[in-house]
Order: C-alpha cells, then structure tokens, then sequence
C-alpha cells in the first residue's frame, strides 16, 4: 500500500489550540523512543481529541502516513471502520485486511473517541502493533484499553486557581469569547469575572469553551453569577454543537448501577479526597468493602473520578459537572450526606486518638487535604438539622483544622453555622461555646470571649443536673480550659492550668486537649518560672520519644526559644530554634516551621546580621501564606515581628530588605530549613543553566512570566499583559531567579527555551 507522506482524514481545526503544549510533546516523545502505542485518557471535554491530533500533526513529517479514524457511533468492529477509513476492501476479514494493506509501512495511527468500543480497540491495535512493526498508534479514550503495549498519557483540566490574564484556561475563554460577542475583551474590568469563571469550571476546556459560547446571550458578570450550574447554564446554543451534559450522560451509561450509586454518594463530597475517604464514602451502596474498592477504581479507570497531584499526595474529585450530574441523580441524598458526616468524624476521632504516636506525619498530610471536607462535613450536619453532630465536627476538628492548616476566625464561622441550625444538647452546647470562647480570647475578642464563656458555663449546669458524672467532666473540663485561655492574669491562669493537669492525668496529652501541657510551661515561661517550665517541657519530650513523636516535642523547642527571645536568652534562643527545624523537617507542619525561621530572624537582628533577618521573615512569611493560616498565639508564641521587621528594614534600607525578604519568600519549605540552618540553600545554589535532569518549581505566575521574558518582553509590557504591577513583575523575575540558581534575565530566557526544547 502506497502512502508515502499522505494523511487520511485528519481533522483541521479553524481555532486555534490553547496550551497543551507539554502533553503534545509527551506523548511525540514517547512515540520517538521506545513506545509504539500512547492512550491519551482524561474526563469528558477535557481537550483528548485536540491533544492527539496536535501531536499527530507533530509527526507527520517523521512518518509516511498519518491515519485518524474516529470511531465514535460507528459499533465494535474497529478493524472494520479503520478499514473504511484507509479506503480497504475489508472482505470476510476487515483486520486482515487492514494488516495487509499496510505491511512494512512506517505510519501513525489515530484512534479517536474509542469509548465503545475499548475491549475491541485493543484487541485490533495490539494485533496491528504485532503484524506490522513500522505502526505507532495514537487511541483517545476516557477508558483505557487493556494494552500491555500501551503508555498511558493522562489528561487533565487546565490549571484553575491563581489564574492571570496569561494562565491557559482565562487565554481559552477569551479566544473563544469572540464567537459570542466579536467586542468582548479580557480587560482589568472584565478579568474578576472570566477568572471566576474559570475557577468555577476547574479548567475544563469544553466547560470553558461552552461558557465563552453564552456571551451571545448575557454579559459576563450575569454568567459569572450563574456558572456554578453548569449543565443548565452551559447548554450549546446550536442543536449540533456539544452538550457538557450529553458528555456526562455518556458516561453515566457506562456506569454500572454499583457505579452509578457511587457516583452519587461520592457528589457529596467536596473536591480533593484521598482513596481512604473515597472508598468509606463507595460502601454506602456496595456489597462490601471489596466492592466499594472495585466500584471506585472503574470511576477512576473511566475517568468519571479526577486524579490528581498535590503537594508530592495524591487527590481525588469529581469535576464539576460531572459532580452536580451526580447530586441530580441521587435518589436518597439524606442518606449520603449523613454517612459523610460520619466518615468524617471517624476520620477525625481517629487523628484524635492516634496523634501522640508515630502516625503523625501521615495524619498531618491527611488533615491537609481533608480541609475543605472538614467545612463541609460541618455545613451538610447543620443542613440535616443535626445540630450536635455539626457541632460535634467543629469541636473534634478544631485543633487539627484551624491550629495547623486554618484561622480562628473560620473555626468560629463553623460553630455559628453549627449553632444556627438548631439547638445543641447541652453537652455539645458546653463544648461548643467553650471552644468558642477559647478562640475569640486567642485572636484578641474578650468581649466575645467572656458571652460565650457565660453560655458555656450555663450549658454546663444543665449537663452537671444530669446523672452522666463522664459527661460532666468532659465538659467542665473544657470550660476551664476556655477559662484559662482568656485569663490574660498569668497567675490565675497557671492555677487553672495546673488543676487541668491534675484532672486530666495521661489524657491531658491528647490532641483535642487543646495543648494543656504546652499552654502550662509557656505560662510558667512568661512568670518567669524558667525551671518548672523546663521540667514540664521535658516531661512532654521524654512522652514524645517514648511514642515517637515529633511534632509536640518541636513546639516545647518552640514555645522554649520564644520565651527565651523575649528576655533576650539570644543563644539559647538560637539553638531550640535550629533543633526544632531539624525536627520538623518533612513533617508538613509549616506554621511550626515559620514560628522558628521568625523566631531566627530576631536572633539575625540581634546579631547584626539584617540580610539573613530578612530573608528568613520572608521565609516565614511563605510558610503561613501555604499553611493558609493567620498569626496566633498558639501553641503560645511570643513573638513581635513587626517590630522585628521594622529594625531590619531600617537597617538594610526598604529596597535590600524587599530583595532579601522576596528571595526568603522563593524559598520552598525544605529549602528554607536549608538557608536557616546552613546559611545556603545547596540544592538550588549553582551558576550557569540549571541541570536540565532537574525540573525547578516555578510558581504559574512565575513560570507565565519566565515565558514571557523567553520572548522578549520588558517588565512594563509584561504588567500590562498580566494587569499587575511593574513592581509585582520584578519580583516574579526575581524569585524565578532565585529558584533556578540563575544571574540575570538573558539566563532566565535560555532556561524557559531549553525546556521548550525538551518538551
């Protein structure tokens, strides 16, 4: 068969392909090497066909034939339709034919859109690969086949949080916008709305394309507020054109009815779960935990459930549409909702009575990633009208969410939601408001503070009336801890604290305890009863080695040095500072890790060494801006940093410091421990391009605004291209440096065009 350089029905397309530009460089490096057959999966309308027909176009001067055959509606006989499409008599034997017709010839294959017909797209490609050893294939599935021969390219939605006027998914709206209304335009008074748009679609191409497509009917604020309904909002104004909802509904009929029912339980849940909270939340509808799992990994295997990398984990989610399909289809949704706030509990109680161990850092990582479940859990209970479990969840949650990933304004937010769906028993109305009460007297609202500490203790007459003598200890003892915490009389405080102790014993060191052994050597700290603070901060470490443990054992190092910092105990300050550091390295604990880079940087004060000073505040300042979290006073910390800044800042002059502080705030957690304790940062300190076996972590701003230097652009084309500030635009240029181990723009743009060039 002749086909030297010839293409067989490959589509074009009149608009233009946005991004991608990794993924078609993948999977044509693949096909370079050894792989023979790359299966590009990825949701509904996730840009699959677009990505392999852009590679394929990348090929076609390197083979002597592309062949693009799109299966989709045309049955199971794939070796039959190929035929068809290479213009082959197919005879009695349509693979037989085609295995013919092609013989020695060097060609690509693309198969498109196999979705039904998986099991035969395999069985006819592995038969072709094997018969003809100058094919490569492309197939485009949402399931894969079952091809040992196969590299499995995912695709996913584009990127949709800290979105620009340059981030692929706002550039793709604002292409296809044009078809909706020629005069609209991504400006500074439209970008607010296309970014929450953008958002609202986590990335999805057809989502957003559909989304441009509605500027025919309405303005962009009106679509802004009605994107979170999707499947409604963004139906095609053409009949022919794609339906997002004919797309899920594909896959719904794909679904098994076990998979089915999953679906819809898993639509409770808010996006970015592990497998663990999936697979609770799958045996609601399955026969069984084995079920449940196998139930779980078709969703994920038929790309109905997202998979995705954050932070070195791996998370889950249904994409929107696909998730609001889901909450539509269930037919018990009470049923679902109440078995999440279950799962979650568990979940929580679980880190609860395991914390003080050796499961530490595995808790710390799952609590991360449970945040947003955490809320919800909390919201869907008040919704039920569960009051005691809605509270119950921000009660159980509240160290491990708001001390170590959240803010004490949020945990209070929980509670008010928790209190206004109904009237708490008067257990969980004495925990609750005296959680309350401990929260607004750490972020500095004693008026607040002394109303719900008076509610609590009322809630505690009521349960101490009862004859449960358990609960009524739980309960007094939470109201004297909340007593203590907004006792700013450090001797009445130590007092309470010490009877805490006493009542507690051994369970004083349990998470929700809310830290009783550490808030008594701070305050023993602050009377300046430095012996017995130091006895009960090596009480709390022998437990800590005895267990495993590390995370309390830093806070003791922590609370000692701040304590320390504030009588100015400089060297002693120094060294519990570094040997908490070292113990907190890789524990994901980063708003421990800034409180010692703080704590470090007044010592750099001190030392007269401004430079360092202000490099580790910038440090810190990236450690609570990725813990999401605000300053606290907790575990108790003292610590002034403005006034910290300010004498640095004096001493360096405002554009030192800036430089210093942003180079700190480049720094990732890892290597800031670097720079605090050795002074450099060695696995980023290098001249010259960086080792290309090494792919840095450009932020998307930074690495949008790496590209754009790749092309030439100056500091003020490229803030009016990304609507930011010149000033904002030279700090981006300047992390980007300071990550990469580079000395200067021209370095910068060599860099960004070497990667290109790697694909």
């Amino acid at each position: 068969m002749q086909t030297s350089n010839s293409t067989h029905g490959l589509p074009v397309r009149l608009d233009p392909m946005i991004g991608r530009r990794e993924e078609v460089s993948l999977i044509r490096r693949l096909l370079q090497t050894s792989n023979r057959l790359v299966t590009v999966t990825g949701t509904a309308g996730v840009g699959k066909s677009r990505v392999a027909i852009a590679a394929a176009e990348s090929l076609r001067r390197s083979v002597s034939g592309v062949w693009y055959v799109d299966v989709r509606g045309r049955g199971h006989d794939v070796a039959l339709a190929v035929a068809q499409e290479l213009k082959v008599d197919p005879g009695d034997d349509a693979l037989g034919a085609v295995i013919a017709a092609v013989g020695d010839e060097d060609a690509l294959l693309v198969i498109d859109d196999a979705d039904e017909a998986v099991a035969e797209t395999s069985a006819m490609v592995d038969a072709l690969l094997l018969a003809c050893p100058g094919v490569r294939a492309i197939v485009t599935s949402r399931e894969p086949p079952a091809s040992a021969a196969q590299a499995l390219v995912a695709i996913g939605p584009f990127a949709h949080r800290d979105l620009t006027a340059g981030s692929d998914a706002v550039r793709l709206f604002a292409d296809r916008a044009a078809s909706g209304d020629a005069l609209f335009s991504v400006d500074e008074s439209t970008l607010p709305e296309v970014v929450t748009i953008c958002e609202a679609t986590y990335g999805v191409p057809l989502a957003i394309e559909l989304a441009a497509a509605q500027l025919q009917f309405m303005d962009v604020r009106t679509l802004a507020g009605r994107i979170s309904h999707q499947l409604d909002t963004l139906e095609p104004a053409a009949a022919e054109s794609r339906s997002l909802r004919a797309a899920v509904e594909d896959s719904w009929d794909r679904c098994t009815e076990t998979e089915r029912h999953v679906w819809t339980d898993l639509a409770v849940l808010a996006p970015g779960w592990d497998l663990d909270l999936g697979e609770s939340m799958a045996a609601l509808s399955a026969d069984g935990p084995r079920e449940a799992r196998t139930a779980l990994k078709q969703l994920i295997r038929r790309s109905v459930v997202h998979r995705r990398r954050v932070q070195g984990d791996v998370r889950y989610e249904l994409l929107p549409a696909l998730r609001e399909f889901g909450a539509e289809q269930a037919t018990h949704p009470e049923d679902a909702q109440g078995h999440f706030v279950s799962c979650m509990l568990l979940r929580l109680h679980d880190a609860e009575d395991n914390w003080f161990g050796g499961r530490q850092r595995e808790i710390l990582q799952r609590l991360r990633g449970d945040i947003a479940n955490i809320r919800r859990a909390v919201s869907t209970a008040a919704a039920l009208g569960d009051t005691d479990r809605a509270v119950e969840v921000a009660v159980t949650a509240w160290r491990q969410a708001w001390m170590l990933h959240g803010s004490g304004d949020e945990v209070a937010t929980w509670l008010g939601t928790a209190f206004a769906s109904g009237r708490p028993s008067p257990f969980w109305a004495a925990q609750g408001h005296a959680l309350r009460a401990a929260v607004f007297g750490q972020t500095g609202k004693p008026g607040l503070a002394r109303s719900e500490l008076a509610t609590a203790r009322a809630a505690l007459e009521e349960v101490a009336n009862g004859d449960d003598a358990e609960a009524t200890h739980d309960c007094a003892v939470s109201v004297r801890s909340a007593a203590e915490v907004i006792d700013a009389d450090d001797r009445r405080a130590l007092e309470l604290l010490r009877i805490l102790m006493d009542e507690l014993g051994e369970d004083a060191y349990r998470f929700g305890r809310t830290n009783t052994p550490q808030r008594l050597a701070a305050r023993l700290h602050a009377l300046g009863e430095r012996a017995e603070g130091s006895r009960v901060g090596d009480d709390i470490t022998e437990r800590a080695l005895v267990v495993g443990d590390r995370f309390e054992r830093s806070f003791v190092l922590t609370t000692r040095a701040s304590a320390c910092a504030a009588v100015r105990e400089y060297e002693t300050t120094e060294a519990d500072a570094r040997e908490a550091l070292v113990v907190k390295r890789g524990l994901g604990n980063g708003l421990g890790v800034a409180q010692s880079l703080e704590l470090l940087a007044d010592v750099a004060r001190e030392h007269a060494d401004p430079a360092r000073g202000a490099t580790l505040l910038g440090a810190a300042a990236a450690r609570w801006r990725d813990a999401g979290a605000i300053r606290a006073n907790y575990p108790p910390y003292f610590y002034d940093r403005a006034s910290t800044e300010r004498a640095l800042r004096h001493r360096l002059g405002a554009d030192a410091f800036d430089r210093a502080f942003a180079y700190g705030a480049a720094l990732s957690e890892d290597e800031s421990i670097d720079f605090a304790l050795h002074g450099m940062v060695e696995a980023r300190t290098r001249t010259g391009i960086p080792d290309s076996s090494r792919t840095p972590e450009l932020t998307p701003r930074e690495g949008q605004v790496a590209a754009l230097v790749a092309d030439g652009a100056s500091n003020k084309e490229i803030a009016r291209q990304l609507f930011v500030s010149i000033r904002t635009v030279e700090t981006h240029v300047q992390n980007a440096l300071v990550k990469l181990g580079l000395r200067s723009r021209t370095e910068l743009a060599l860099w960004h065009r070497e990667q290109l060039s790697r694909g």
